[in-house]
């Protein structure tokens, strides 16, 4: 049988309203059969070709098997706080949001093979407050589920960021490096994010290959526009680190003030490049007035 585990995180909502949203999470599901019969009950069983469904019977339950072709419609309760969740997330309120998502998650995780894609492209939001929670691993399993799910080319554009960007955040660089090849490969400079050209930048810089690592972290910066571009903080610190790599302090020192000028602060998550910070930290303090960046 299913059990709905909701997870016991520090609850960064308030008990009483927790528990009402908890109460609400585990109210049964409907399935609306092609045949129109409804049946109400809680999933025990479920794969993409049947679910099974315990329905309350006086004192008992009676057990149903469905194949999936007989299922026009799966309803789940707890469709408003998807609205919620994202309602919070958008405020900044990112505990709030990645506990909500958590029990949704718990929730409707085990039906989505069953769920229109929509429902597996609500949750891509729900692996970015993941990489950003103390736990970010757990990030990989729930793009494992998402993927299969997911059909709509921005979605899924989505979820490549999102497992690019937890394959470099956990450090795993044999599997990010790969997959940044083929994102700088089939994305421009110029779009909303620069994230592979920062992680495969990154991977250049690690390997002493300073040229190359200089030319993928300028690419993004030249083309930037007034409208933000993700992850430009990291490809000015990779640049910077691939200049100081090939012995040019004096353009190191510039692009860190540019990068300061712009408003952008020092990538700590990634410690591979705390090492960059503090030498261009110690040679602008040795060589020049520009207040250091922390």
């Amino acid at each position: 049988m299913i059990t709905l585990f909701l997870p016991k995180l520090a609850s960064a909502i308030p008990a009483d309203e927790r528990a009402a949203i908890e109460a609400d999470l585990m109210e049964p599901i409907t399935l609306k059969l092609k045949n129109r019969n409804t049946v109400t009950g809680n999933a025990i069983r479920v794969s993409e070709e049947e679910i099974q469904i315990a329905s309350a019977e006086g004192a008992g339950e009676i057990i149903f098997t469905f194949q999936t072709d007989e299922i026009s419609e799966i309803s789940v309760p707890g469709e408003s706080y998807k609205s919620v969740a994202t309602e919070w997330m958008l405020a900044g309120n990112t505990e709030d949001a990645l506990e909500l998502m958590s029990m949704l998650y718990a929730q409707r995780g085990p039906l989505l093979p069953l769920l229109p894609a929509s429902e597996s492209h609500f949750f891509t939001y729900y692996v970015d407050l993941v990489l950003n929670s103390p736990k970010p691993a757990r990030a990989i399993a729930i793009i494992q589920t998402l993927r299969p799910q997911i059909e709509h080319p921005a979605a899924l554009r989505a979820l490549d960021d999102s497992t690019l960007k937890s394959y470099q955040t956990l450090e795993l660089y044999e599997q990010a490096v790969p997959l940044a090849e083929v994102w700088v490969a089939r994305r421009k400079p110029f779009g909303e994010s620069a994230l592979g050209y920062y992680v495969l930048g990154a991977a250049r810089l690690r390997s002493e290959a300073y040229e190359e690592a200089l030319d993928l972290a300028l690419r993004p910066i030249v083309f930037a526009s007034p409208i933000p571009t993700d992850h430009l903080a990291e490809c000015y610190a990779v640049a910077i680190g691939a200049a100081l790599g090939l012995r040019e302090r004096s353009y190191a020192a510039t692009l860190f003030k540019e990068m300061q000028t712009r408003g952008f602060e020092w990538p700590v998550q990634d410690r591979s490049l705390q090492a960059t910070l503090k030498e261009i930290s110690q040679y602008i303090q040795d060589h020049e007035d520009i207040p250091e960046s922390h």
